[in-house]
């Protein structure tokens, strides 16, 4: 008996799968079987208990075949051996035709110095030619069906290959020992590569007065040989996979550089360093990350990682396709600001500023946004790159338009002693077409000079905040119901005559 599963704590890579049996033991040193289990467990990873009535004296594991007689097997050897049957007959055949093709070849020689007639001669050659012609035909057609059936024999024995890999099963052997003759339910555990779950959201926002809705969700998936039926499943953030151990530091030797000699430094250990979240701009915000719902997945936070018990078995089939469960629900604040870069791209985007969002336990991954019940397209949501706050695009909004007008600023250039001086201005206009207040942040930009003799002025930028390092210009302003914000920029550039600068 190979015993149910009652748990799969299924981790980004692998899964600890458990299973219990109720077995009548005698009183005294008895052993159980745990049969038919998955071949690709990990053995070391085995562990056992019991219910108290008996003790577990050892536990061992072991490879073995499954019962044969599966007549589908039987069936492909009956038929892989007619197959070589039928290939030794061919195989036969072509070499019947290649001792005769032989044998006329060497009748056609005269080796006794008689002439042939001529029409003697003429007679030989058409046979010659009409024989040789068939045999050719003839040996082609046979090694056609030679090869073909070769490549029946190959798929053949990789499909009972298959077959027999299959049969192959892993058995956990457990010895134990009872005062009394009793029925004892025993349990093991047991740790597989063949399983995982890759995160991704749901993320819903009803309007811009609205917090925002996050739904945690996994996409659950197994290969371990065997279907999980109504299984009670934790999913963890963690990955034994990769290991425990602690990496050391080594010893960072520098000697004088010597160009004759090659020299190598070997790269003794690579620190990875990740960045820490600075909570402190939400230090006086009220954190939203309460469930909506009833409680329906137990969060359970660990030293190294995170667990979620579903609150429902679910059932995955040993397919490696993706099973999808639901894990939790929250509210969180979000502060929705519209964005545009109007210079590259002239859709506005909205965008909703988190709030609260680092005790959601939220792992890299795919996210689906819906906006005002309508499905707006998928991001990649990931919390390590979220230095200055976890940014969410919402997609794009054709009712707030940003446009960008140039200016009359392409006049013939102007000519002070050795510069020449070019001046470039346009206007942004912002319009909000939406029946409430909204918040807009654009960017736009001015050259950045890398040599000395270009000089770039700022002539007008209407109080934006300029970066001068990159020359980034940001507008931040509100805009009410159908009000319009218009906004002029101008710059100029000063350079040698006798060189050229290129501008917009």
């Amino acid at each position: 008996m190979s015993g149910n599963i009652t748990q799969a704590v299924v981790y980004l890579n692998g899964a600890q799968i458990t299973r219990s049996q109720t077995f009548e033991l005698k009183k005294g040193t008895d052993k159980v079987l745990f049969k038919d289990l998955p071949l690709n467990i990990n053995g070391q990873s085995i562990t056992a208990s019991s219910d108290g009535k008996c003790t577990i004296l050892s536990v061992t594991h072991n490879t073995v075949y499954a019962k044969a007689g599966d007549k589908r097997t039987a069936d492909l050897y009956v038929k892989l051996r007619k197959l070589k049957e039928e290939m030794k007959l061919e195989r036969g055949i072509h070499a019947l035709l290649t001792e005769e093709e032989a044998l006329i070849r060497k009748n056609t020689q005269m080796t006794d110095g008689k002439r042939f007639r001529a029409e003697d001669m003429k007679n030989a050659v058409g046979y010659f030619r009409e024989r040789m012609a068939s045999l050719c035909a003839e040996k082609l057609d046979v090694q056609k069906r030679i090869d073909k059936l070769s490549e029946e024999i190959s798929a053949l024995e990789s499909q009972i290959g298959m077959d027999d890999r299959d049969r192959q099963r892993s058995q956990v052997e457990i010895e134990a020992h009872c005062d009394n003759d009793a029925g004892s339910e025993n349990t093991i555990s047991y740790f597989t590569h063949n399983a995982g779950w890759e995160p991704y959201y749901d993320v819903r926002v009803k309007d811009v007065a609205s917090p925002l809705s996050v739904a945690s969700k996994a996409s659950v998936y197994q290969s371990t040989g065997e279907d999980w039926n109504a299984v009670n499943i934790v999913l963890s953030t963690g990955n034994p996979s990769l290991g425990g151990y602690l990496p050391e530091l080594m010893p960072w030797y520098i000697n004088f550089y010597e160009p004759q000699v090659a020299r190598h430094r070997a790269e003794f250990n690579v620190a990875k360093r990740m960045n820490t979240e600075d909570c402190a701009e939400y230090a006086e915000e009220e954190c939203l990350a309460a469930p909506v719902c009833a409680p329906v997945t137990v969060q359970t936070e660990n030293v190294t990682s995170v667990e979620f018990a579903l609150p429902v078995p679910y059932s995955v089939p040993s397919s490696g396709d993706g099973k999808a469960v639901d894990i939790l629900t929250h509210e969180v604040k979000a502060e929705y600001v519209y964005k545009s870069i109007r210079k590259i791209e002239k859709d506005v985007f909205l965008i909703a500023n988190v709030k609260g969002w680092e005790h959601l336990n939220l792992l890299a991954g795919k996210a689906n946004i819906f906006f005002e019940d309508r499905y707006v397209g998928e991001v990649f949501i990931d919390p390590r790159l979220a230095e200055k706050g976890l940014q969410i695009s919402l997609g794009r909004d054709k009712n707030v338009v940003v446009t960008r007008v140039r200016g009359k600023d392409f006049a013939a250039p102007s000519m002070l002693g050795p510069s020449t001086k070019v001046s470039r201005e346009w206007t942004l206009n912002a319009k909000n077409l939406r029946k409430q207040k909204i918040d807009m942040v654009i960017e736009d930009q001015i050259p950045v000079s890398v040599d000395k003799g270009i000089t770039v002025d700022a002539v007008t930028i209407s109080g934006a905040e300029h970066e001068k390092e990159t020359g980034k210009l940001t507008w931040k302003f509100s805009l009410g119901p159908a009000e319009t914000k218009t906004i002029p920029v101008k710059y100029s550039v000063s350079y040698p005559k006798s060189r050229t600068v290129i501008l917009e």
